[in-house]
């Protein structure tokens, strides 16, 4: 299943993606578009053969290399023999999202999450749990890279990731259509579970150090905290955002 060895096409682009999982659920969802495959001899055959079959639906380079290879691009080992490079990711607009939001909405708009990690898993927490798209800004904001799309466990291929120069702006104009802003918040007083997520609703998570900006800060309705009982006083923005998400689905589920 070989192809013939050629030089690899021009690194400009850092943006790496890797393992059996990743790729291709990258690749079956064709979205954020790959340039180039990458695989080695480690690559398990069925995983392969899917390979081969989606990169020639698309239209995208695959090219045979060593595993030394994929490590030294990925700067990983654990890449499973398949790696796929990247271009920026598609982000879509705010104009976009409204077009496809079903009624009765509930969006994550993230302030300047700077951990990849904890973007990714947040992502993840999107799309498990329900909520309708993500709303990020161009400031101080970790971008979609290769360690968001590998935490997020390729949901980042399905859900609604926007970005905005403004986010506060855009929390003003969802305010004016109709939607709650509700902050999270570990010196608010109210409890998740004594809020009222039924209607439409904005999620803000907060900077990791920092929290929320003062200026979306003003705009939102209310502000909720997670009770905790152990004596590390809070949990970090993607344990956080995924219970808060949770409390949101049971609501809408359960009636209250």
């Amino acid at each position: 299943m070989k192809s013939a060895r050629r030089p690899l096409l021009s690194n400009h682009n850092r943006c790496w993606i890797w393992g059996r999982n990743a790729v291709l659920e990258t690749l079956r969802a064709n979205y954020w578009t790959i340039l180039e495959l990458l695989y080695s001899d480690r690559c398990e055959e069925a995983a392969l053969r899917e390979a081969f079959d989606l990169a020639a639906r698309f239209d995208v380079v695959i090219t045979y290399v060593r595993d030394a290879d994929i490590t030294k691009q990925c700067r990983s080992e654990d890449h499973q023999g398949l790696a796929a490079r990247m271009p920026p990711f598609p982000y879509g607009n705010v104009a976009d999202l409204w077009k496809q939001l079903p009624e009765n909405p509930v969006l994550v708009m993230l302030d300047r999450i700077q951990d990849s990690h904890n973007f990714g898993a947040i992502v993840r927490s999107v799309d498990v749990l329900g909520m309708h798209g993500v709303i990020v800004g161009t400031q101080e904001q970790s971008p979609v890279n290769s360690l968001v799309a590998r935490s997020s466990a390729g949901a980042v291929n399905f859900v609604p990731i926007v970005q905005t120069e403004s986010l506060t702006a855009t929390a003003e104009e969802l305010k004016e259509r109709g939607f709650q802003i509700v902050g999270a918040s570990d010196h608010a007083t109210q409890p998740i579970y004594a809020t009222d997520f039924r209607g439409p609703t904005v999620l803000i998570i907060g900077n990791e150090g920092r929290g929320i900006h003062p200026t979306l800060k003003s705009l939102c309705n209310h502000f909720v905290q997670i009770p905790v009982l152990g004596r590390v006083s809070s949990l970090n923005a993607a344990v956080s955002a995924g219970i808060l998400f949770y409390e949101v689905l049971r609501q809408r589920r359960d009636g209250i």
